[in-house]
């Protein structure tokens, strides 16, 4: 084979194996978007239902606070 074969081929080799790689770091960058945006939603998940946890917590005690003062201070 000639050097200019040679030299054809492995520049096309190298432009391909190129656009893999783009593709590959292309996919990379979306799956990590996704899953930060899972980790994201997950975390407000929890929060919010910590937040409603501690209302209603909170809710319970005043209530009761409130059926004590009422019914025992009589």
């Amino acid at each position: 084979m000639s050097g200019v074969v040679l030299n054809s081929r492995f520049l096309t080799r190298l432009l391909t194996s190129g656009e893999e790689d783009i593709e590959r770091v292309s996919m990379l960058k979306e799956g990590i978007s996704s899953t930060s945006c899972e980790l994201t939603v997950l975390i407000l998940s929890i929060s919010v239902t910590i937040n409603v946890t501690c209302l209603t917590v909170t809710s319970v005690i005043t209530k009761l606070y409130q059926y004590i003062l009422v019914h025992f201070t009589r």
